[in-house]
């Protein structure tokens, strides 16, 4: 008996959109740093940072009586600057490419699996659980490279910028694919309690 919910459904046109679109933005991707490595010296790199020493706020109009001591404070700025094309830096721009594919991939394709079998009404079955665990394990990695690119940028801002020891980087990662990665793991064990639970069933009768 096949499950016609519109909204799993629904869930699963959108992972099958997104499976292919995430394909063909992969490729594209591929081909742009490609065509940017072998035709450019360098390649544009920017970043932002806070920079302490501007210190001076411009007051700003207030045009309700609802606010009051607006001002605007420079000490955000952001970094540009032309990154050559050395053979490390390259290699550190494809690396992060492929692996933040893959984890993409990976997810998007255990979970167009995962609703399929629910599509059947087949939900509590092993493979579910391991797919949701390697999910899980992909989104918790998703943050692990977030932070290993964060280290990276540090690094080229650290080793060819003179005045970085006057600025901090200003670090955007966020520990979303963590908290996601832990969820679905919980829900792993949800789904394998139930497994179980329909074995020791299917044993008794």
């Amino acid at each position: 008996m096949k499950t016609t919910s519109w909204l799993l459904t629904t869930i699963r046109v959108l992972l099958n959109i997104f499976w292919y679109g995430n394909m063909i933005l992969a490729v594209f991707a591929f081909c742009v740093l490609t065509f940017k490595i072998s035709t450019d010296h360098y390649t544009e790199f920017s970043n932002p940072v806070k920079y302490p020493q501007i210190t001076k706020s411009s007051p700003l109009t207030a045009i309700t009586p609802d606010v009051s001591n607006i001002t605007l404070t420079p000490d955000q700025a952001t970094i540009r600057m032309h990154l050559n094309n050395t053979f490390s830096h390259a290699a550190t721009a494809y690396f992060f490419l492929f692996a933040f594919e893959a984890l993409v991939m990976s997810i998007i394709y255990q979970l167009r699996k995962f609703f399929n079998t629910i599509k059947h009404n087949a939900p509590f079955t092993y493979e579910n659980v391991r797919r949701l665990k390697i999910t899980a394990l992909c989104f918790s990695l998703t943050t692990v490279l977030s932070i290993l690119l964060g280290i990276s940028t540090a690094v080229i801002l650290k080793t060819n910028v003179k005045e970085m020891h006057l600025m901090n980087m200003v670090w955007e990662q966020s520990f979303t694919g963590l908290i996601l990665g832990a969820m679905l793991y919980i829900l792993a064990d949800i789904f394998k309690y139930g497994f179980e639970l329909k074995k020791e069933i299917g044993e008794f009768v």
